[in-house]
């Protein structure tokens, strides 16, 4: 199974930005300027030793001389001609960038699905921007400016980004055959959208339902799974981020307190199957107010969970809330907690299936309709990346449908591109393999062996001991940083420091890999990029392999907010996956799923027939499916720390661990999962600026790369008297590409922003979106060579070229699978 992610507009929209001519301008100004420097060399010379020496500090910067400067009259001439070349380039500059600007706002005003993007990515502003597409103020406006600078990030991002949702970021469940080789689908016509309800409404709506006094009694409160009742102290621990995303997250303790006899009483008890009602009936102090009060102080520090619970990885939370909530027949107020829910489930409907001009109204309506239920706004995260902002979210089947890719791309990715996932995984082994060492000597010194501690125990420990466990990482960082070091030396043996590509043979890797153990077994899903013309060209071979991001986390598949709609086309999906997971484990493993929830982002995951241990969040499964976290214990056995649970007598294999980073640093219990790796292969060079395109066989493992300061990105004229502005910036990336050489097409990754975004070197306005994104930062650019390029995009819609990449999902390890082939 692959998954084909696809940017759901054509990259050739951006097309219309492109002016080669400014590029061509800007090199006639640097040679107007190079003339002009070297007039001023020869001057520089003359006045040497004259009593006019003082002039020369005004030739070094093109300053304008005093008339009683002599010899003077051929540098004023070259001078007048650049100033003049230069302002005519500036005002030509601002004069491209205005009508860029204004084909940008053509396109958002005259092309429904593009007006639609706004909608569906930032619908709390789409008002403004939709009364502005419709009575735009002038582009070189200083409002202007602003609205299409936005409109061509959105552009940039959904023509030439492939990880997007909805319509412009479409999806595609494919199967590897063993039929003719190439890739082949069929065009349907037109996509086919789904919106859900994200998760973060559903529970605003569950809890303004578990307020209302005629279902509160209903509700089933449950403590927190990390929060440890001992006597009369609780200890509470919690995954932590400041950022997001995965490698931030770290797990901490939030309390450690002792409470009050009511309080413990109240967190002893809430269980999840007791109900409000039957805890008030039994509440020790008489006053039912107090137990209230009691339990919204203790939910208000995130110790309890007192509302209608949506299980974490539901793709249609309103049914799940609808589920937890009582018989409507019960009462009137379960009646009209039901009502409430259909209600919003209804909008969204017909949000979906309404015509783009009737959908920001549809929309209004089902915000209207969650406000009024719940008193809460209807949007939230404003600015932030990589979090639901609406109450809904949408994603969307590609009109490319049946797609199969034949035997030679099933040997590629799965023996072919074996090497390159070990070489991958290679610095995460390695550091499971240490840290399962630290991790066992350090329990070993504080609990002693064969000795089962409780998991409130360890983790007290732990966070008691952090300071020297992280000092014992020290040298697994160096060990890994060395390896790094290691494998590009290997890799770029020999190689000029100038050439734009290296050929690294098939038995220099397999060598290289050699060293390296398959040891633990590891889950990956690669992204994969194939360069070619057209779909003949890949059944002919003609193509180019190009790895992308290589993430090892929980198989990604079946857990992200598109897993419903890959189930949709393929319904084994889950049990394929699952098998992978099953052949990596050892006879006496169990596989089980830590359940937390995110708070940011809906995340539907597809179900495994494992157990489930909840962290932060309410599992979906039964209760007999779900293990009590107070069931775990860790204990050495054989100078093996194993993870396990009283009651069942394999050890268990985590899927992921609570707070999800990579090293004993973030999460006591990283070295017990499986590796954990974000991004592609590493190869940091943190000593080269520039890095090569490196090839293996038919495979690029990395683009040509190169690292910039900031400062590269802020231009200045070639003559003093005036200020930075977009003609400067221009200038400035201008000469950068002819010095370093750098290609046409790019993608820059800017110090603060989440993702590398595409550049036309030959557009100025995109060159300006890089500029201006760049002026306000510090630190290095990374800058990328965009492959597959433009004329290498495979997947054509109506005749235009799409970028897309292939997602699947890798099992790698010494064991052999499930139908005996071996893991690597």
């Amino acid at each position: 199974m692959v998954a084909l992610r696809q940017a759901g507009f054509p990259l050739d929209l951006l097309d219309t930005l492109v002016t080669p001519d400014a590029a061509q301008e800007a090199a006639q100004v640097r040679e107007a300027a190079d003339r002009t420097r070297a007039r001023a060399r020869v001057l520089l010379d003359k006045l040497r030793g004259t009593p006019a020496a003082s002039a020369r500090p005004r030739l070094g910067m093109l300053g304008t001389l005093p008339a009683d400067v002599p010899g003077a009259d051929a540098y004023r001439q070259e001078l007048a001609a650049l100033t003049a070349t230069w302002q005519r380039f500036e005002r030509a500059h601002q004069a491209r960038l205005a009508t860029a600007g204004s084909a940008v706002t053509a396109m958002f005003r005259e092309t429904p699905a593009l007006r639609e993007v706004l909608l569906l990515s930032n619908d709390a502003h789409f008002p403004r921007f939709a009364a502005w597409l419709d009575r735009p103020d002038e582009p070189g406006g200083r409002s202007g400016r602003r609205m299409t600078d936005m409109l061509t990030r959105y552009l940039q991002r959904v023509a030439a980004k492939n990880e997007t949702t909805a319509h412009f970021g479409p999806i595609t469940a494919g199967r590897l055959e063993s039929g003719p080789p190439g890739v082949r689908w069929t065009d349907v016509g037109r996509g086919d959208r789904r919106v859900f309800c994200a998760h973060w409404a559903a529970e605003a709506l569950a809890d303004a339902l578990s307020r209302r006094p005629g279902l509160r009694d209903a509700v089933r409160p449950r403590r927190r799974p990390l929060a440890f009742l001992d006597g009369d102290r609780v200890r509470v621990y919690s995954p932590a981020t400041t950022t997001g995303f995965l490698a931030d997250w770290r797990f901490e303790k939030i309390a450690d307190e002792p409470v009050a006899a009511t309080a413990a009483w109240l967190l002893s008890r809430c269980d999840g199957v007791r109900t409000v009602g039957e805890l008030r009936r039994a509440w020790p102090g008489g006053d039912p107010a107090g137990l209230e009060e009691t339990m919204a102080e203790l939910a208000a520090r995130d110790w309890l969970v007192a509302r209608f619970e949506i299980p974490v990885g539901v793709a249609d939370p309103l049914a799940a809330l609808r589920a937890a909530l009582p018989d409507p027949t019960a009462s009137a107020a379960a009646a009209e907690g039901h009502r409430l829910v259909s209600e919003l489930a209804d909008l969204l409907a017909a949000f979906a299936a309404a015509a783009p001009t009737e959908r920001p109204a549809a929309l209004a309506a089902a915000k209207a309709a969650f406000t009024a239920a719940t008193g809460s706004a209807a949007n939230r995260n404003e600015g932030r990346h990589y979090a639901d902002r609406a109450i809904y979210y949408e994603e969307g089947h590609s009109r490319v449908r049946d797609l199969t890719l034949g035997a030679d791309l099933a040997r590629l990715l799965s023996e072919e591109l074996a090497p390159v996932y070990d070489l991958v995984l290679a610095g995460p082994r390695l550091r499971i393999r240490r840290e399962r060492e630290i991790l066992a000597r350090w329990m070993t010194g504080r609990f002693g062996t064969g000795r089962p501690v409780p998991l409130a125990e360890f983790f007290a420990g732990y966070l008691d001991d952090r300071a020297a466990l992280s000092a014992e990482c020290d040298p697994v960082d160096a060990e890994l940083a060395r390896l790094d070091d290691d494998v590009t030396d290997a890799l770029l043996a020999g190689a000029d420091p100038d050439t734009s590509e290296v050929t690294v043979p098939a038995e220099r890797l397999a060598v290289l890999m050699a060293s390296y153990p398959a040891d633990p077994a590891a889950v990956c899903n690669p992204d994969l990029l194939l360069a070619a013309g057209s779909a003949a060209d890949i059944a002919a071979g003609r193509y180019t392999a190009v790895l992308g991001e290589c993430h090892a986390v929980r198989e990604l598949l079946c857990h992200s907010s598109y897993a419903p709609l890959l189930a949709e086309q393929a319904p084994e999906l889950a049990s394929l996956v699952h098998e992978g997971y099953r052949g990596l484990l050892a006879p006496d493993e169990i596989l089980v799923d830590l359940v937390r929830s995110h708070p940011n982002k809906t995340g539907a995951q597809l179900r495994f027939p494992i157990p489930d241990v909840e962290i932060t969040g309410r599992s979906a499964k039964e209760r007999g499916r779900r293990i009590p976290i107070e069931r775990l214990y860790l204990i050495v056995h054989g100078g093996r720390v194993e993870l396990r649970a009283h009651g069942i007598e394999q050890r268990l294999r985590p899927l992921s661990v609570p707070a999800g980073g990579p090293s004993i640093r973030q999460d006591p219990l990283s070295p017990l999962g499986f590796p954990r790796h974000f991004g592609g292969v590493t190869l940091r060079s943190p000593h080269r600026n520039h890095v090569p395109r490196i090839r293996y066989g038919r495979v690029v493992l990395r683009r040509e790369s190169w690292r910039l300061p900031v400062d590269a990105l802020r231009g200045t004229p070639p003559i003093p008297g005036t200020g930075a502005t977009d003609a400067a910036d221009f200038y400035a990336v201008q000469a950068l590409r002819a010095r370093l050489g750098l290609p046409r097409h790019l993608f820059v990754k800017v110090p603060g922003e989440p993702k590398p975004f595409f550049v036309d070197l030959e557009a100025p306005l995109l060159v300006r979106q890089l500029c201006r994104t760049a002026r306000t930062r510090t630190g290095v650019v990374e800058v990328s060579e965009m492959l597959p390029g433009p004329d290498q995009l495979w997947l054509t819609v109506d005749g235009r070229g799409h970028t897309s990449e292939l997602r699947y999902a890798v099992f790698s390890g010494p064991a052999s699978g499930p139908a005996g082939v071996p893991g690597r």
